[in-house]
C-alpha cells in the first residue's frame, strides 16, 4: 500500500468516526426527546413545547448526516442494473459517470443552492426554539461537502481498477 493511500484512509476513517459519533449522539438525542415527549404528554399531562421542533430537526440533520455517510461508504441507493451486467472497463466507466454526477449534484445542489437558502432564511425564527432556519438548513451544504471530500477521497479506488498497462 502506497503513503497515499494509506493517508486517504486514515482521513476516511476519520471523517467516518465524526460523522458515525455525531449521527449516533442525535439518534440518542431524537431517542430521548421522544420518551420524555410520551412522559410529558401522557403522565405529566403538560406536552413539552419544544421537543416536538427539536426533535424534527434533529432528524432532518440525522438524516441528511447519514446519507452522507452512505456515500462515503458507497451504500447509497443506486439503480444497479446496468452496472451489474458490465464488465471491466465499462464497469468503471459506468462507476466514473455516476460519481461525477454525484459530485455536480452535491456541488450545484447542496452547496451552492444550500448556501442560497441558508442566506435568505437565517433572518427567519424557528416559532418555538426560535432559532434562525438558516441553522437548520445549514446541514445541506455542510453535507454537501462532506459528499465531495469522500468523493475525492474515493478517486485512489479508480486508479486500482485501471488494469495496468493502461494507466497513463
Amino acid at each position: 500500500m502506497k503513503g497515499e493511500e494509506i493517508v486517504v484512509i486514515k482521513i476516511k476513517r476519520i471523517l467516518d468516526g465524526l460523522i458515525l459519533s455525531i449521527t449516533g449522539f442525535f439518534t440518542l438525542l431524537l431517542f430521548l426527546g421522544a420518551i420524555w415527549q410520551v412522559t410529558s404528554r401522557y403522565l405529566l399531562n403538560t406536552p413539552s413545547t419544544f421537543t416536538e421542533e427539536l426533535l424534527r430537526f434533529l432528524l432532518i440533520w440525522t438524516s441528511i448526516l447519514g446519507a452522507s455517510y452512505a456515500f462515503g461508504s458507497n451504500q447509497h441507493l443506486a439503480i444497479t442494473f446496468l452496472k451489474n451486467r458490465l464488465k471491466g472497463k465499462n464497469k468503471l466507466v459506468i462507476r466514473i459517470i455516476n460519481d461525477l454526477v454525484i459530485f455536480v449534484f452535491a456541488y450545484l445542489i447542496m452547496i451552492r443552492g444550500g448556501m442560497e437558502i441558508v442566506g435568505t432564511t437565517m433572518v427567519q425564527k424557528t416559532p418555538i426554539l426560535g432559532i434562525p432556519m438558516g441553522i437548520v438548513y445549514s446541514i445541506l451544504p455542510i453535507s454537501g461537502i462532506i459528499i465531495i471530500i469522500y468523493k475525492l477521497l474515493l478517486l485512489t479506488e479508480y486508479r486500482e481498477k485501471i488494469p495496468v498497462g493502461e494507466e497513463q
